[in-house]
């Protein structure tokens, strides 16, 4: 068994540069892709009313769920870091397409 393992690292180390490199992303979208699934799982799991998109039923009006499923959680914590983001990104181009219109002093 032993031999069998040190012959698969000899094959790779074998292997050129731009093989190894695909090997290696490919095992790191892999390995991102299972961790992602299982903490998302996991999260279903102690998340209480967390049910799939497909069944929950639509809401109308204003009224909001009382008790949001995971997913929802997720995409209003991306909706609002995309917000603050889009708005830093704003305020840079603003300020460096008028750099003589903002003060800097002290407070």
């Amino acid at each position: 068994m032993n031999a069998d393992q040190k012959s698969f690292i000899d094959e790779l180390r074998a292997l050129s540069e731009p093989v190894k490199r695909r090997i290696l992303f490919c095992t790191a979208i892999t390995s991102m892709v299972v961790v992602v699934s299982l903490w998302l799982a996991y999260f279903n799991t102690i998340v209480p009313g967390a049910v799939p998109v497909a069944a929950e039923a639509p809401t109308t009006g204003t009224a909001q769920n009382a008790n949001p499923g995971i997913l929802n959680l997720f995409t209003d914590a991306a909706s609002s870091f995309w917000n603050v983001a889009l708005g830093a990104a704003r305020g840079t181009v603003d300020a460096v397409k008028n750099p003589k219109q903002y003060n800097i002093g002290p407070k």
